[in-house]
């Protein structure tokens, strides 16, 4: 007499793929959020569109060298754009973005300038707090970001 195969019902088919299911989800977070598994510098590059260096989001801006005098002021609007990328890229800016420096582009006509901030990627940002905001920013510099001061 043939040994009868046994067939499995799709209930043990569900419950075998389960797992898979529940390990590849796991794998995917991972790979979104890879400071969840220790790795917050990787998810800083990943995040950042001009690179990071360790978990400092990197931030590069083009411009015309006609119009870059380098004044302070060109420099906090550039650093209060830092944070504000920084956050909308799920990265939290901490403290003030730092200049690194300036140089020619190869167009020959514009300069490419380069800052660059601490950040904590928000997926492990415990004191979402202490998020330095664009707002904070231009504070920080004794300006004003309220439009109801604005006169006439």
């Amino acid at each position: 007499m043939a040994a009868r195969k046994t067939t499995s019902s799709s209930k043990t088919t569900a419950e075998q793929t389960q797992p898979a299911k529940d390990e590849d989800r796991e794998q995917l977070r991972q790979r979104q959020f890879p400071a969840k598994v220790g790795a917050p510098a990787v998810e800083v590059d990943e995040r950042s569109a001009d690179g990071a260096e360790g978990t400092r989001y990197v931030k590069t801006f083009v411009v015309h060298g006609d119009s870059w005098t380098g004044e302070e002021y060109q420099h906090e609007a550039n650093k209060a754009a830092v944070a504000n990328e920084a956050i909308q890229r799920g990265l939290h800016p901490r403290g003030e973005a730092s200049f690194y420096g300036d140089e020619d582009h190869e167009d020959g006509v514009s300069v490419v300038l380069t800052y660059s901030v601490e950040t904590v990627p928000s997926s492990v940002d415990h004191a979402p707090e202490d998020t330095t905001t664009p707002r904070d920013v231009i504070e920080a510099d004794g300006k004003d970001t309220s439009s109801s001061k604005l006169e006439p």
